[in-house]
């Protein structure tokens, strides 16, 4: 694992704003900036999005994250891409939620609350910006829509880096986060 120091001090530890290599068996090689370190791991959001992937075969989003068609795969497809060595620190895979990429702004009322603070680097919008395969591209986020607002959306980024959501079945951006044991 390779280490990218973005701001230049002295530790042996990985800080907020640091990026690893991860190489992705069928998928491809990608960097992940850690977004949250805390005594217990360090939390990933990769750069880019990985793969385009829908939500759900249907447009529903009954269950919500946890039982989406996108959790499953995360779970058995995406974290056996890992190396071996990295894939044996992994606690969790998963979407980021609403909050980590947006904060709680007004908007974010027509989704299922998270307690999530925004992640200091996605304050700036530039850092929500990513593409696939060298075109903009809509990413998905963790958060179901109320059930008062839609029971078919997920909320989502835009390529403009604004906050959207879209149809559960749409083939849209997945842009994972992992929580890494220290």
């Amino acid at each position: 694992m390779k280490v990218t120091r973005k701001v230049q001090f002295k530790t042996n530890e990985i800080c907020v704003g640091d990026q690893i290599t991860v190489r992705l068996s069928g998928f491809g090689k990608f960097t992940a900036t850690a977004q949250k370190v805390t005594d217990k791991g360090i939390l990933f959001l990769f750069d880019e999005v990985i793969a385009r992937h829908s939500m759900n075969e249907t447009n529903t989003n009954e269950g919500g994250f946890d039982k989406s068609d996108m959790c499953r795969w995360l779970r058995e497809t995406v974290l056996p891409a890992f190396p071996e060595k990295l894939r044996t620190r992994i606690r969790e895979i998963t979407l980021p939620t609403y909050g980590e990429i947006f904060g709680h702004d007004d908007f974010y009322e027509n989704f299922e609350p998270d307690n999530d603070e925004q992640f200091e680097l996605m304050k700036r919008r530039g850092n929500r910006v990513c593409d696939f395969e060298d075109d903009w591209c809509w990413w998905w986020l963790r958060n179901a829509a109320k059930k008062n607002v839609s029971s078919a959306v997920f909320a989502l980024v835009s390529t403009g880096g604004a906050a959207s959501y879209g149809d559960a079945s749409d083939s849209l951006g997945v842009r994972p986060e992992f929580w890494l044991v220290k």
